[in-house]
């Protein structure tokens, strides 16, 4: 939600690898003596007994992270305070090409009106737009830019945390990961109607609920939700529920991502390169660069 790997404990939202960065401020990245965070360590292993279809879709979800290259689409993000019932809205749109590049840029959503309230869960939230920005993981580094104040950060990244190692992000559902990290890394679950959610795989509909076994994961989110397309195995929403509060009731603060129009290994071809240029250069002619700062390696898991 939010692609790189970030070490930090996210306060609001999280991003993609591709949405755990967009979630992270560049103050955030480091800890509050200015150092890079205590390198967590993953809680035991639970071994979990799979039904059939949730079988099917692992076994299906990982043979389609096999076969993404490329990933870009729009997207929705919606960051909801519970405790001062606040509602942050932005849109944009993401890139992934595998192994270690993407992009995600937020901005305000179009004809956004200032004033705005709606009700959620017998109260009236206060709906504002998110600021813009835009994060570009180059597999070397990471680019933080912030649109409104026109600065940014270069995170570089260690040679620990690039090329495949994107998948241990705090946030893979992108992309499909294997079916045995999904496993050793979290508790998953089929969220049906019996449970509140919305899974038909004959409809087309996969929806998962899946809660975190390592440290490195609780850290940012205590549950999250998982919709994806049962033809495409492409991600639909994503909803992460962050530490604090009654998961049941969306804790104090939770980040929901909705994707729309996300395309699998496309091919731009030379008008498209020309017209919308490399995704992942982030073109800064103009940019003032905040301090450099460098991120630490996670260690072994």
């Amino acid at each position: 939600m939010k692609f790189c790997r970030f070490n930090v404990t996210l306060p609001s939202s999280v991003a993609l690898c591709l949405f755990v960065i967009s979630s992270t401020s560049p103050s955030d990245v480091l800890a509050q003596n200015g150092q890079p965070a205590a390198n967590p360590k993953p809680a035991a292993p639970i071994n979990q007994a799979l039904n059939p279809e949730l079988d099917h879709i692992l076994n299906n979800w990982e043979k389609a992270g096999d076969f993404t290259k490329k990933l870009e689409g729009k997207h929705k993000r919606y960051i909801y305070d519970h405790v001062f019932l606040v509602e942050k809205w932005s849109e944009g749109e993401f890139y992934y090409e595998a192994p270690d590049k993407g992009r995600i840029d937020l901005e305000a959503p179009s004809n956004f009106k200032e004033g705005q309230k709606r009700p959620r869960n017998g109260k009236q939230y206060a709906i504002q737009k998110d600021k813009p920005e835009r994060w570009i993981c180059d597999g070397k580094q990471v680019f933080a830019i912030d649109e409104d104040r026109k600065e940014y950060q270069r995170l570089p990244i260690p040679v620990d945390s690039q090329g495949e190692n994107i998948v241990d992000g705090p946030l893979p559902f992108l992309f499909g990961i294997s079916k045995e990290k999904v496993l050793m890394r979290y508790n998953i679950t089929l969220h049906t109607p019996a449970t509140g959610g919305r899974h038909n795989l004959e409809g087309g509909i996969i929806h998962l609920k899946v809660k975190p076994l390592w440290q490195q994961d609780a850290a940012n989110w205590q549950q999250a939700e998982v919709m994806l397309d049962a033809r495409s195995y492409l991600p639909t929403a994503i909803r992460l529920i962050h530490p604090g509060g009654n998961v049941e009731t969306g804790g104090n603060n939770e980040t929901v991502y909705v994707f729309e129009d996300v395309v699998r290994n496309a091919d731009q071809g030379i008008v498209g390169v020309l017209w919308k240029g490399d995704p992942f250069d982030p073109r800064l002619r103009g940019y003032k660069e905040l301090t450099q700062t460098s991120m630490e390696p996670t260690g072994s898991r």
